[in-house]
């Protein structure tokens, strides 16, 4: 067995199809298929079954999985230290985050690593909304996520480090739209659109509105999709976060609910609390621990 067969035999398990295995990998399919088939003579066990055009793990494919990662990962882990060592700012790190720290934080974040750390770390990033960000976390998808708080999650530690305002998003063709401010209450019998109950900033939002018996007749997930529909529809009011995904649509005004409070949605820097860290992860997580932003 060899280092080469385990990253073979991982990224096999990761697609679960040999010609798009073999095609990240650089090799040919047959050299993929003779080194999965050595690595099964040399255990003794079935690793792999067809499941028509794909293959799937067995069993023992499953378990041999496991330890197949752990031991690339430490091998990794084992590289970065020693480049750390001999001063060299290099890795990876791998980032998810909702949409809406986008506009401005996260490439102003982005801005100071680079100034500070080089253009030596590979940094990935994906987008998500909180809860699958959470899961892509524990599940080591991402080093690190920006999200909302999640309860109850004692392996990971979340750090404040934005936050973002809520806003009333009216058409200018409205009867509001002449109005610099608001009051939560002045919505009351409109047509109110907000985030899903079920998520982070939902709940948040559900709690103001219940206290002036306001109800939503439709949810969404994110600030352009609600924007898009007080855009279509000139009588619906959106409760949302002011964000950049707001600024897309020219017809639309954003007002300032007086009896909201400034700084109503807080975004957290979110990792594992003691799981190891590669030195451009750890660089990251430090830079974003103290990184002093003004929003624009």
């Amino acid at each position: 067995m060899n280092l080469s067969q385990l990253q073979y035999f991982c990224k096999l398990a990761e697609l679960q199809h040999y010609t798009k295995a073999a095609e990240q990998l650089y090799i040919t399919q047959p050299t993929l298929s003779n080194s999965i088939s050595r690595l099964e003579d040399e255990l003794g066990i079935p690793l792999f079954v067809r499941d028509g055009r794909n293959v799937r793990l067995t069993k023992y494919g499953r378990e041999f999985n496991e330890y197949a990662k752990e031991a690339l990962a430490a091998i990794e882990r084992g590289k970065a230290l020693a480049q750390d060592e001999a001063g060299e700012y290099t890795g990876n790190v791998s980032i998810g985050t909702i949409y809406t720290v986008e506009d401005h934080y996260l490439p102003m974040l982005m801005k100071a690593y680079r100034e500070q750390f080089g253009s030596g770390p590979v940094i990935r990033v994906a987008q998500g909304l909180t809860q699958s960000l959470i899961e892509g976390l524990e599940n080591d998808t991402y080093d690190v996520i920006f999200s909302a708080y999640v309860p109850n999650k004692p392996d990971l530690q979340f750090v404040p480090v934005t936050y973002q305002d809520l806003v009333a998003i009216v058409h200018s063709r409205h009867k509001l739209a002449k109005q610099s401010s608001i009051m939560l209450g002045d919505l009351r019998g409109d047509h109110i659109i907000t985030y899903h109950y079920n998520t982070p900033i939902g709940r948040e939002v559900k709690e103001v509105m219940n206290r002036e018996k306001l109800l939503a007749c439709e949810q969404y997930d994110d600030e352009i999709t609600l924007a898009s529909m007080v855009d279509a529809n000139k009588d619906a009011v959106s409760i949302a976060l002011n964000t950049l995904g707001i600024n897309l649509f020219p017809n639309l005004i954003k007002l300032k609910i007086e009896d909201i409070p400034e700084r109503f949605h807080t975004i957290h820097l979110a990792y594992k609390k003691n799981s190891y860290k590669t030195p451009a992860v750890q660089h990251f997580v430090d830079l974003a621990r103290e990184f002093k932003y003004e929003k624009q």
